[in-house]
């Protein structure tokens, strides 16, 4: 993309501003992990920012870090480049977590590890594979009790799986915009 995603613009603010605005009217408790501390529009109540104090070494270390600054026993995590993330499938997908560590959506074949519900147990295991240099978060089924959801079951929630629409690249990046221009005109 040339920039942080989360800086991109979106919808008056930025791309991140527009994701924790629809977390903060479903969940009670958001703790958004950044790459550099700085001041949020949106920082307070129920949302607060934490700085990953080992930068760029991928997910694992950060998602450790915010599991242990959670205030309830899960938490639904996304990234900052899923700008239509639905707050009402988020929901629900944390009640769907049952007596399981983890609840990742399987979506055209791919775990979507950062659109997944996480115990804040998983920490230990966050930080045994943090400690033994394992980076790769998908690894966690290895060593929690995961229970993958099939796109089917998402797709009764999420029929066209929107809430998956990842920002990977310029072109993504523009089609969202248009995507938003056309919700905006509704």
């Amino acid at each position: 993309m040339g920039r942080p995603k989360a800086d991109l613009p979106f919808d008056g603010g930025t791309m991140l501003d527009y994701i924790v605005a629809g977390m903060m009217r479903v969940f009670e408790d958001l703790v958004v992990a950044v790459a550099e501390a700085k001041l949020f529009a949106w920082e307070g109540y129920p949302a607060r920012s934490i700085e990953d104090r080992v930068s760029y070494r991928g997910p694992v270390a950060a998602l450790e870090q915010a599991l242990r600054a959670i205030r309830f026993d899960r938490a639904f995590v996304c990234s900052c480049d899923v700008p239509f993330v639905n707050g009402d499938l988020a929901r629900k997908l944390c009640e769907m977590l049952g007596d399981d560590d983890v609840l990742i959506p399987r979506v055209d074949g791919k775990l979507q590890m950062l659109h997944a519900v996480y115990r804040k147990k998983c920490v230990e295991a966050l930080a045994t594979m943090r400690t033994g240099g394992e980076h790769r978060l998908h690894q966690i089924v290895n060593i929690a009790q995961a229970r993958i959801l099939h796109e089917d079951e998402i797709r009764a929630l999420d029929p066209e799986l929107l809430s998956f629409f990842n920002v990977n690249t310029p072109g993504d990046y523009q089609r969202a915009l248009k995507l938003m221009d056309e919700r905006n005109k509704m």
